[in-house]
């Protein structure tokens, strides 16, 4: 998750962050599945992304949800 915020060019938010999208390795090491719901993050200065609120709505955050404006913490 750090990863596709803070590195990838353009940032990349990950939308339907829950449990059952969490893969562990025998190693115990984590990969996220399911990036269907997955949006290209806000560039050039912007702080935001407007869109129609997607994911499970007891895991997104309740500003998302109130408003459709993603942000890396969101």
């Amino acid at each position: 998750l750090e990863y596709l915020h803070d590195y990838a060019d353009p940032p990349v938010i990950y939308r339907d962050f829950k449990a059952s999208n969490i893969l562990l390795q025998s190693d115990f090491n984590s990969k996220l599945s399911d990036f269907g719901l997955a949006r290209l993050g806000p560039t050039e200065g912007k702080d935001h992304v407007s869109t129609r609120v997607m994911g499970t709505y007891g895991y997104c955050a309740p500003e998302y949800a109130m408003t459709g404006q993603l942000t890396a913490k969101s």
